[in-house]
């Protein structure tokens, strides 16, 4: 007497394929450009204006901004992550970390989950792209030290200001 056999995942293996997942689906075409779906418009910038720091203008927030920028980047997950984490630092209208709480490696680490040697790499990433600005600190127990400055470059600035420009509309 033999026994009917029970299905398996591992089955699904010597399955043949199915005809359709065989088919490619036509390419669309593009849609009309509309004022809301425009591709952004930003000015041409050689590289050293593009990642120099932008300016934000009177009603702008610094958290906000610097957010949707690094969404906008494209840059690669662990320095986003490490972006976001520095923003919790700092100031919500500046993004200087104040001298006195600026967080070390370790505590970059535990916050992002992060290795110590990742947390490392990615402020280098941050701060070779124009994302992060180190400078020294000036007077009190810390002078010398390192001093984090979150920077949104100029190029992603004027990406943001664009997207927003599309997202609220003209009255």
């Amino acid at each position: 007497m033999t026994t009917a056999h029970r299905p398996s995942p591992a089955d699904l293996a010597r399955r043949p394929p199915h005809p359709a997942a065989e088919l490619k689906p036509a390419p669309r075409p593009a849609p009309a450009a509309t004022p809301h779906t425009a591709p952004c418009e930003t000015p041409r910038l050689s590289p050293e204006e593009a990642i120099a720091p932008g300016v934000l203008l009177g009603d702008e927030r610094f958290k906000p901004s610097y957010h949707r920028a690094l969404l906008l980047s494209g840059m690669l997950p662990e320095a986003r992550l490490m972006g976001y984490t520095l923003l919790w630092y700092a100031h919500h209208s500046t993004g200087r970390i104040s001298p006195s709480f600026q967080p070390s490696r370790e505590e970059l680490a535990e916050h992002s989950g992060l290795t110590v040697g990742r947390v490392g790499v990615q402020l280098e990433v941050l701060r070779e792209r124009g994302w992060l600005h180190l400078a020294p600190i000036q007077q009190g127990p810390r002078a010398g030290l390192p001093r984090f400055e979150l920077t949104i470059p100029a190029l992603y600035l004027e990406r943001v200001r664009a997207h927003r420009a599309r997202q609220i509309p003209a009255d």
